[in-house]
């Protein structure tokens, strides 16, 4: 899941929206470092980014994937994912897209008692300045973001090339995709109350 996905997760978790986004920019045991809201949001993240690439009807939608790019169809699905839930949001939301963006953006300013690595807040600038989710609704957004990533470092070149089995498979990957969020979201909320428990029980 990309930004869209899992600030919608977190919302509907009742979890920290800054947690959920910065958390592919933290490595390592973020309770060291973070507040316990800050960290259980970023658990949560990584918690749904295991489930996801677990899931057979996700390694079902890679095997789309040609072998030259194969390795890179995890991210450029991510991003897809991102793509049909914002093409889709009334099925999952009753607010607009564009309330439950604003709404987000305000959650996710950043705290002066969190020290959150400088390129997220350098990321997370650019895209609620530039309007990044938003654009998702169109697949063209897809192509761009997967093109501007491949450029990265010589490695993720291949990335670029997925786009072209997204755009051959679009229709059995826009099929596939309201299953998959459905089940990761009900993970995701159970993961949530357990973890909760475990708390109160502690």
């Amino acid at each position: 899941m990309n930004y869209l996905a899992h600030l919608h997760i977190a919302e509907q978790c009742g979890s920290s929206l800054l947690g959920n986004l910065a958390a592919d920019f933290i490595r390592g045991k973020p309770e060291n470092t973070f507040s316990p809201t800050l960290s259980d949001a970023i658990y949560l993240h990584r918690f749904v980014d295991g489930f996801i690439d677990a899931l057979p009807e996700v390694k079902a939608c890679r095997k789309h994937f040609p072998p030259d790019v194969y390795r890179f169809s995890a991210i450029a699905l991510d991003i897809t994912w991102d793509h049909f839930l914002a093409r889709h949001w009334v099925d999952y939301h009753p607010a607009p897209l564009e309330k439950f963006v604003s709404q987000a953006e305000l959650a996710c300013r950043i705290p002066d008692n969190e020290p959150l690595p400088e390129r997220f807040i350098s990321v997370s600038q650019r895209m609620w300045q530039e309007g990044w989710i938003l654009s998702y609704r169109e697949l063209d957004t897809v192509g761009f973001a997967l093109e501007r990533m491949s450029t990265r470092t010589p490695r993720m070149a291949p990335l670029a090339g997925c786009f072209a089995t997204i755009e051959k498979h679009y229709a059995d990957l826009e099929s596939a995709f309201p299953d998959i969020y459905r089940q990761t979201l009900n993970a995701a909320k159970t993961w949530c109350d357990k973890r909760t428990n475990q708390k109160m029980g502690a």
